[in-house]
């Protein structure tokens, strides 16, 4: 008994003789045996989430798959942290259902499936806007995410207060950030798998209407053989900035932000045993801001375009082959210190990945193989002092390929041990540049993941896992924008390698969830600039200032979640440290990373008062991420030199945030539901940095310049109503 999304085996289905009283239950490991079977008998298989299928007993193989049950709620609740984590073989593997996505809190009048990932233990953001997750102690850059199996390199729209998924779209998500399935390779912290919309019975349409943004997203059924899938949001937060009073507030009446998403999916069945799924994918970001004498511009967004072939050989064996590109561009245009600069990186990766499935009783076998080309261009800056252009010689782009082989076996190897292994092999070259010579890297990255289930209530589960990346980000760290550099590796700085081990204890009963683990990971060859990412710009060699090290994770992580009548509460604590060590940082001692997050906890608890009235808490606390500090800036041959405190000294103050929600769900007309959210967001009115910027004080003509240093928020206290409705 398997689920067919997850390809994981199914414990307590019930599995019933048709018109018997005659019946019994699956195992652990899916299995299940019923004795004194007629030929015509009819087995009945149901469990609650679950379509219930019906076997005919002649037709019956090794192995059947239920798919899940998705209902339309009339309320929305929130939910713990995950399905239950005792049955899943893999330590710190968190799946969500579009039930689960459905039940969050309102963020902004929005329902963000990254920000549901922010609720689970050792996952966290750093200040208001932060982009990118931070996922036990690694940057933005380590993490992988998949939409439809396409790459999407930047998740974010305005630096993370919105997500770039839209989450009205997907179907489900898988969050791994230990024991990685070998098909995925490339990064070193975390894997994010999103899954858009299935084919429907019939078309449904689903969309809201906000003070802030308006989406609307159709699942249409066209014929039996065709499906058509189309999402759209837009924000207009130029309608709503003149009540935003607070002169801190980035965005106000000299600045101006905008976003948008559209995804397009076409889905041909041409068979039972084959589909075609062609997805594409557009976000797009817009800001400027005038405020406090600043004139700067920044616009980010992805584009993606892929199509996955899946086929099925029968009941145990199925194939899937995706050919995709991803693209990802990113400018930004200033005049925030004594010159003026317009910068712009992207990062192309076109790519094919095919594998098989053997799903049997006691195992599950997967094996593939993976080949990508990718393009960067890391920067390419205009510049001027006092309207005369200053001479950069801009980087080449970099043109590397890697190639993988990969294979993973989930088997149960008695009744109270599971066991998952993995094994995944890359090639990576590059093209040689005016920078880099041509290099070669093979890299062979094992898994394993192992859980002792001692009774039907406690778990302990173990894992370990060597992984490679061939790019390194570089970002300027006062910054919560996605300004960002991408270099690849040479023989000088060389793929960034990560073991880490992890070690959980699951304890479930009576509707409780309490989940713990410790964690260490090691990152060697992690890089840094010395005197910072803005001195780059103007470097006519990006390397020339990267300087390579290691860093150390390390931390306790705790979660637990529990239903009282009509409450319902969830928490999460995360200790840990993330420091550095560099030769020539420091005097070659250990500091904190700028991601480095001692402190974060976050509580969310719900009330249903009844079928119509529910209201809802959220509390997030994180400790500041650490920055460098510049103290001046020296003018030498009329270039500009900024000189910076040491590493790290200085930290963002900490963030926190309390919203309050109610919703009120109309009584359903027919097929036509809706309800109406109120989201009280930042209630205190905290004011959480989303950014530190630095200005000057002097002109080009002084020896030295001052730095003064200059902090925005980017929402105070802020009301949200929202109307969200379906048919």
């Amino acid at each position: 008994m398997f689920d067919f999304v997850k390809n994981k085996p199914i414990t307590d289905v019930s599995i019933q003789i048709k018109g018997t009283n005659k019946g019994t239950y699956s195992k652990n490991d899916g299995t299940f045996s019923l004795l004194k079977i007629k030929n015509r008998d009819i087995l009945v298989l149901s469990k609650i989430g679950y379509k219930t299928t019906f076997v005919d007993i002649n037709t019956i193989g090794n192995i059947i798959y239920l798919e899940q049950q998705i209902n339309e709620l009339s309320l929305v609740t929130l939910r713990s942290f995950s399905s239950s984590q005792l049955k899943n073989t893999v330590p710190d593997q968190i799946y969500y259902s579009k039930r689960d996505i459905q039940r969050q809190p309102f963020i902004l009048g929005e329902k963000d499936v990254i920000k549901l990932l922010q609720y689970t233990p050792g996952v966290q953001q750093a200040t208001e806007g932060q982009s990118g997750l931070i996922v036990r102690g690694g940057n933005g850059s380590m993490n992988l995410t998949l939409l439809d199996n396409i790459y999407i390199h930047n998740t974010a729209h305005l630096g993370g207060l919105f997500s770039a998924i839209n989450s009205d779209f997907v179907e489900s998500l898988e969050f791994s950030k230990a024991g990685f399935d070998a098909s995925y390779g490339g990064r070193l912290s975390s894997v994010t798998n999103i899954k858009t919309l299935k084919i429907p019975d019939s078309t449904s349409f689903s969309g809201s209407l906000g003070l802030l943004s308006a989406k609307l997203t159709g699942n249409i059924k066209v014929n039996e053989k065709h499906n058509l899938l189309l999402s759209g949001r837009r924000t207009y937060f130029e309608i709503f900035k003149p009540f935003i009073k607070d002169k801190d507030a980035i965005l106000g009446k000299d600045s101006n932000y905008y976003l948008y998403d559209i995804l397009v999916k076409h889905t041909y069945k041409l068979s039972n045993k084959n589909q075609v799924e062609t997805m594409l994918y557009i976000t797009k970001d817009d800001f400027y801001d005038k405020t406090k004498g600043r004139d700067r511009q920044l616009q980010w967004g992805n584009f993606l375009i892929g199509t996955t072939y899946s086929h099925k050989f029968n009941k145990t064996l199925s194939s899937e082959t995706t050919l995709s590109n991803s693209f990802y561009e990113f400018s930004i245009g200033t005049d925030d210190v004594v010159y003026d600069y317009q910068a712009r990186n992207t990062v192309n990766v076109l790519g094919i990945k095919h594998h098989f499935v053997w799903a049997l009783p006691n195992y599950v076998l997967k094996i593939g193989a993976q080949y990508n080309t990718n393009t960067i261009l890391p920067k390419r800056v205009l510049a001027s002092i006092n309207n005369s252009p200053i001479e950069i010689l801009n980087q080449d782009t970099f043109k590397y390929s890697d190639f993988s082989l990969f294979a993973d076996i989930e088997q149960t190897i008695s009744k109270s041990v599971k066991l998952k292994t993995g094994l995944r092999f890359t090639r990576f070259k590059n093209q040689s540049n005016a920078l880099v010579g041509k290099n070669i890297f093979s890299s062979l990255e094992p898994r394993l993941s192992v859980k002792y289930q001692f009774n039907d209530q406690q778990a302990f589960k173990f894992s370990y896992q060597r992984l490679r990346q061939f790019i390194h980000q570089a970002s300027i760290s006062s910054f919560s924008l996605p300004a960002d550099f991408f270099v690849i590796s040479t023989k000088t700085v060389k793929p960034q390698t990560v073991n880490q081990v992890s070690l959980g204890y699951v304890y479930e009963v009576n509707g409780l969830q309490f989940n713990s683990a410790t964690f260490f990971k090691n990152v060697s060859n992690y890089s840094e600039f010395e005197n910072g990412s803005i001195n780059n710009l103007f470097s006519n060699n990006i390397y020339d200032d990267i300087l390579v090290g290691h860093f150390n994770a390390y931390g306790l992580e705790l979660s637990a979640s529990k239903k009282i009548n009509k409450l319902t509460a969830q928490g999460a604590i995360t200790l840990s440290k993330t420091i550095a060590k560099f030769k020539d940082i420091n005097q070659g001692q250990y500091f904190p990373t700028n991601f480095d997050r001692p402190i974060n906890i976050n509580t969310i608890v719900n009330y249903k008062l009844n079928n119509r009235l529910e209201f809802g808490g959220l509390f997030l606390y994180t400790s500041g991420q650490n920055y460098t500090r510049p103290r001046d800036i020296r003018i030498i041959n009329e270039r500009p030199i900024i000189n910076f405190e040491a590493k790290n000294t200085s930290r963002f103050p900490s963030y926190h945030r309390l919203d309050l929600s109610c919703t009120y769900a109309f009584k359903p007309k027919g097929n036509w539901s809706s309800k109406l959210n109120l989201t009280l967001y930042n209630i205190y009115n905290n004011k959480n940095p989303f950014q530190i910027t630095f200005s000057t004080d002097g002109s080009s003509d002084d020896a030295f310049v001052e730095i003064i240093e200059d902090r925005d928020n980017l929402f105070p206290f802020l009301p949200t109503l929202n109307w969200l409705f379906s048919f």
